[in-house]
Formats: structure tokens, C-alpha cells, sequence
């Protein structure tokens, strides 16, 4: 199987068993959560019913036995005139209850002064057959034990702890005793009634809820009545039991079975985590318990785990080696689609498509790369035909660049024979041809220059650009004021305008001996004019841009230029050009580099300076508009100068 990585169908593979994987494994651990919370509540269910049913058992065997003395207590008065018919009386009990293993009628010392200080006829079993013999003897003062000496006290009934008796039954028992009065209420004997502790053994032990579940039963100490280790009954308690241990949970159980009080716990002895039921015996104020571990209670869930999580993993990988063989047979048109496109791409477009007989989204590709033949076959012939006219085109634009650069005066300086004059000039088209223009020329004495930007890019203003400085040269040539010169500019191209282009247009015309200018602006930037270190906008008024309504009358401005004055002339390329956070240069950065204190520049180098500034500001954006600077230097010579 190839790397992953490299295989489609192994990915696809993948991800699907991933996904498969993931939605059984939260399924699986929400079944399980769910299951083991069931199984849980069903062994409560299960362990406290047992322990209640045996509790119940108890509760009716202590009951008959209770019955049974109550009943045959009413004889021992009709029998007291002769005393040893008591012994049948006693034997009786015997047979006529099972559960009964021994009686006794002990009677108060010399209530019969023929029999001595202790009479008391007892019946017990001795093997299968009953005895009967009299109980108190100088080994044996009964009247000092529990079974008598408590119900006397109490002056009621009373069920012993389990005690061994060895002056009579000779096994470990539990005694009821029952007081008998005379009709003054004075009482003369106690009638018991023997049950064998091996009895209630066998009837707690056969709760059995799980295969190593044992139980307890507790005395009203806490001693031991019924444990799985014989030789704790009787000998320890709840508590001394657990001394050694960490977990200290089963002193809690201890005190809580005393208590007669009924529950669960969960309980660490040794290194078994075990559920603790109990309840009492409110008869005999004993309790009983039964212990489960807990991984019995859930062995059956854990293997069933254990079982779906082996067929889980042999069902991904037959489904992983399944899942990938029928993506890869599925898929495996996609590599013949894959060297058909190697062989597309490296132009041979007549390349044989793999056969799809089927319907489905294979088809579809088929058909889409057999389009895509055909399209680049088609698109390659008109790619060959744009490539031959972009060529011809752009040969066209560059020959209309040198065409267009070489109508603007570009040998600087212009006027190298004169001293009163200086003049620099540069146009950065935004494009392969732009619409700014700038001219001048010295006519009399007098120089004319011009500064225009076209509205709009490309070929379009570059034409309009072309036909307006033609236009200049010629009307300047005949009329000598400049508001008559943009007035006959404006009607010639207002004419035949249909485009609906207009260019802003600055025209000034400077008397290189007096330094007067007259100018006329048409909606273009106010141009600044900087004498010693100071720099200014030239006020213009607000004519409109040229081509947009023939006739309109445009008014010439005059001003008197101070010796050694610049005119610095431009497009709005200059003072709208953005930086790459689209923040435009404007005129403010424009106008503060006039008024840095530093040595004159010679118009030259104050262009260069502004358009170093300007590509500063764009940090490498791209321009957006034409860029067109003008920078005049009006130097005319000093008096003593010009008579030399």
C-alpha cells in the first residue's frame, strides 16, 4: 500500500475510517456509560432485594419463635402445683418448632423450695432425639447470665447476643427470654426459647448474589455474628477487625449497621474495590450486610467490552483494506485523467481520453478535460492571433511614445545662448502613452510655455494631448495675449469633441526684459512660485478646463517677477500621487519642500528633488496619472550687466 500522503484513495480511505472510528468510539462510550450505570443500579436492585428477602425471613423465623413462647407461656402457670411436668412442657417447645434447639423455664432461686436455689427444666437435642435435663446446677448459675438477668432487668422480652452455652445446648446460640409474672406481677421465671447461630449461618450465606460476594452479620456491639472467616465470629468486632486498614470506610459501615440505619458504600479492602449493602434486624437490633466486588458486578459488561472492542479493531482493518480497494478501483480513472493532463499541459492537446462507461461524476470529468481539449486547442489559435496584434499594437504604442516625446522640447537646457532665462521640464507617462503636455518657446523677447493634462489615459488623450500642443504652437505664433490664445484653443477644441474630452491648461507669457508675466489659467494647478526660500501658490482664477463650451470668455492675469523668481509648473500627477497606504502627496508636502531652508537649485535639480520626493511618498506604489514638472528660472541680468 503506497504512503498515505501520496495515495488519494489511502486518504480517502483514511478519513473515512476516521470518521467511522469516531462516531462508533463516542457511541460505543455513550453505550457503555449508559450500560454501566444500568447494570450498576440493577445489582443494588438485585443485592438489596436478596438482602431484604433474607432480612424478612429472619424477621419471620424470630416471629414464629416469639409466637411459640408467648403461646405456651399461659401452660407454665397451669403446670406450677408439679413442677417436673415442666420438663414436658419444655420438650414440647421442641417439637413442635424447628427452629427451636433448645428451652428452658428458669425459675427464681427457691420459688420451688423442694428443688433448691436453681430449678430451671431444659429440653435440647442430642443428636436427633430431645433430652431433658435440669439446667442450673453450681457449675452452671444461670441467674447470672445475660439471657436472664436483661429480660429481668428490662422487665420485658429480650433476644440475647449469641453466646456459647456449655452448661446446656453446648453450641453457639441466641436465647429469647420471656418474663412470666404471677397475678400480683411479680415475676417467678423466664421462659426461653434456644435458636443455633449455625441456623442464621447458613440462611445469611445463602445470599449469594455474585460468585466471591460474602456477607456479615453484626451484633449490637459490632462483634462478629456470621463471616466468611469462621474464626473472627465472636472473637472480633467491626472495628478491630479493621485497624490495619487504609480505607477506613468499613468502621463507617460498622457504626452505621449499630446504628440500625440502612444503605450502600463502596469500600477498598485490600486491593478489592467492593459495593457494601446492610440492613438491620430491628427484632434483635443485629445487622446484616452483604459485600460485592465490583468487578464482578461488571465482569459481564467488561468482557463484552473487551469482546466489541477486538471485533471493532478486525472490523476497521477488514474495512480499512475493503474501503481502499473500492476507492482505488473507483478512483483509479483519476490517474489516467492525471497523465492525460501531464500530456495537455506539455501541448499535446490530441492526447486520448480514458473510456468512461458509466454515468456518474467520471463521466463528467471526462467530458470536462475532452472540453478543455478542444478549448485550448481553440484558445491556442486565438491566443497566437492576440499574441501577433498585442505585438503589433504595442510595437504601435511604443513607435507613438517616441512619436509623442518627440513633439515635447526635450534638450535642457533649451536656451544655452541665454543668461536670463533657465528652464527644466520632464513628462512620466502613467502608461505606454499619457495625455500631459508641456511646450515653450522665446518669441520676441518673450517666452511662452504651456503645462496640460488631458482628462483620461492611453492612446484617446494622447491624440487630444498631440492636436492641443500643435495647437499652441501655432496660435501663439499669431496672438501675443494669453487669455486670446486659450480662448482660440478652447473654440478649436470644442469643435470637434465629441468624446466630450476637456484638457486643464496653464499658459503663461514672460517679457524676458521687463519680467512682467501675463497668464491664463484653464482649471488647471495653480502653480508655485518661490523667491528667496519662499515658496507660494500663484493665484488663478477660476476659468474652466479647454473643450467643454466653446466661447467662454477667459480672463489673462498679470504679475510683476522679482529678479531670480522660479515658476514651477505641474500636473496633478505630482500632488495626487499615493503612497501605499492611498495617501496622497497633496499640496501641502508639495509647498513645504519651497520652503526648506537650503542653497538655490537650478530648476534642474529642484525638478529632480520634487520627483525623488514624489517617488519617496509612493514607497514603490504603482502610478496611478501622468507626471508632468515645469520649473521656469526668471535670472534677468543687473543693470551695470547689461550696459557692459
Amino acid at each position: 500500500m503506497p504512503k498515505i500522503s501520496q495515495s488519494f484513495p489511502a486518504r480517502l480511505s483514511c478519513w473515512l475510517i476516521t470518521m467511522t472510528s469516531a462516531v462508533f468510539i463516542i457511541a460505543f462510550i455513550a453505550y457503555y456509560q449508559s450500560a454501566r450505570t444500568q447494570v450498576r443500579n440493577e445489582a443494588v436492585s438485585h443485592a438489596e432485594s436478596a438482602l431484604e428477602t433474607t432480612i424478612l425471613r429472619i424477621e419471620q423465623v424470630l416471629e414464629t419463635v416469639e409466637v411459640a413462647v408467648n403461646n405456651m407461656a399461659w401452660n407454665v402457670e397451669e403446670t406450677l402445683a408439679t413442677p417436673d411436668s415442666l420438663y414436658c412442657l419444655t420438650a414440647r417447645m421442641l417439637e413442635n418448632n424447628p427452629y427451636i434447639v433448645g428451652s428452658a423455664i428458669a425459675f427464681e432461686p427457691c420459688f420451688f423450695p423442694e428443688k433448691g436455689v436453681r430449678f430451671a427444666p431444659y429440653s435440647c437435642y442430642e443428636g436427633d432425639s430431645i433430652q431433658s435435663f435440669q439446667l442450673g446446677t453450681e457449675d452452671y448459675e444461670y441467674h447470672y447470665c445475660d439471657w436472664y438477668q436483661i429480660p429481668k432487668l428490662l422487665n420485658q422480652a429480650y433476644w440475647s447476643e449469641p453466646y456459647f452455652d456449655d452448661g446446656g445446648g453446648d453450641i453457639i446460640m441466641c436465647t429469647y427470654s420471656k418474663p412470666l409474672y404471677d397475678k400480683a406481677g411479680k415475676m417467678y421465671a423466664i421462659f426461653t426459647a434456644d435458636i443455633s447461630l449455625e441456623w442464621f449461618t447458613r440462611l445469611v450465606n445463602s445470599i449469594k448474589p455474585y460468585p466471591r460476594s460474602y456477607n456479615i452479620m453484626v451484633g449490637r456491639g459490632g462483634s462478629y455474628l456470621v463471616h466468611y472467616l469462621p474464626e473472627r465470629i465472636l472473637n472480633e468486632t467491626v472495628f478491630s477487625a479493621t485497624l490495619d486498614m487504609e480505607d477506613q470506610t468499613v468502621a463507617d459501615i460498622g457504626r452505621a449497621m449499630i446504628n440500625q440505619e440502612k444503605g450502600m458504600a463502596l469500600l477498598q479492602n485490600d486491593d478489592t474495590l467492593s459495593y457494601t449493602f446492610y440492613a438491620p434486624i430491628e427484632r434483635t437490633g443485629w445487622s446484616v450486610g452483604i459485600i460485592c466486588p465490583q468487578d464482578e458486578i461488571f465482569a459481564g459488561l467488561e468482557e463484552m467490552k473487551v469482546k466489541v472492542v477486538i471485533i471493532f479493531i478486525v472490523g476497521i482493518i477488514v474495512m480499512l483494506t475493503c474501503c481502499y480497494r473500492i476507492v482505488r478501483r473507483q478512483t483509479s480513472p483519476l490517474m489516467e485523467f492525471a497523465a492525460s493532463a501531464q500530456k495537455i499541459a506539455a501541448g499535446n492537446f490530441q492526447t486520448t481520453l480514458p473510456d468512461i462507461r458509466s454515468k456518474d461524476e467520471m463521466k463528467m470529468l471526462r467530458d470536462s478535460i475532452d472540453f478543455m481539449q478542444q478549448s485550448l486547442v481553440t484558445y491556442t489559435e486565438e491566443l497566437k492571433e492576440t499574441t501577433v496584434s498585442k505585438e503589433r499594437i504595442e510595437s504601435e504604442l511604443r513607435i507613438a511614445r517616441d512619436i509623442q516625446m518627440g513633439m515635447i522640447p526635450k534638450i535642457f537646457p533649451p536656451f544655452p545662448d541665454r543668461e536670463d532665462v533657465d528652464l527644466y521640464a520632464c513628462l512620466i507617462p502613467a502608461k505606454e502613452v499619457g495625455g500631459d503636455l508641456y511646450d515653450f518657446f522665446i518669441d520676441n523677447e518673450k517666452l511662452y510655455f504651456t503645462v496640460g493634462d488631458v482628462s483620461g489615459k492611453g492612446v484617446p488623450a494622447s491624440l487630444l494631448m498631440a492636436v492641443t500642443r500643435s495647437l499652441f504652437r501655432n496660435i501663439a505664433t499669431h496672438l501675443e495675449s494669453p487669455d486670446a490664445i486659450v480662448r482660440s484653443l478652447n473654440d478649436s477644441i470644442a469643435e470637434s469633441n465629441e468624446a466630450s474630452m476637456f484638457v486643464t491648461l496653464f499658459l503663461g507669457i514672460i517679457n524676458l526684459k521687463t519680467g512682467k508675466m501675463e497668464y491664463c489659467n484653464a482649471g488647471h494647478n495653480a502653480p508655485v512660485l518661490h523667491h528667496r526660500g519662499a515658496g507660494t501658490f500663484l493665484r488663478t482664477l477660476p476659468n474652466l478646463p479647454l473643450g467643454l463650451f466653446a466661447g467662454f470668455d477667459y480672463k489673462k492675469q498679470e504679475l510683476q517677477l522679482e529678479p531670480d523668481t522660479q515658476l514651477f509648473a505641474y500636473s496633478d500627477g505630482v500632488t495626487e500621487a499615493e503612497s501605499r497606504a492611498q495617501e496622497l502627496f497633496s499640496d501641502e508636502r508639495l509647498l513645504s519642500i519651497f520652503s526648506e531652508p537650503k542653497p538655490e537649485k537650478t530648476p534642474r535639480e529642484k525638478v529632480l528633488e520634487i520627483l525623488d520626493r514624489v517617488h519617496q511618498h509612493a514607497e514603490g506604489a504603482e502610478q496611478s496619472d501622468d507626471i508632468t514638472l515645469v520649473c521656469v528660472h526668471y535670472r534677468p541680468a543687473a543693470p551695470h550687466e547689461a550696459c557692459s
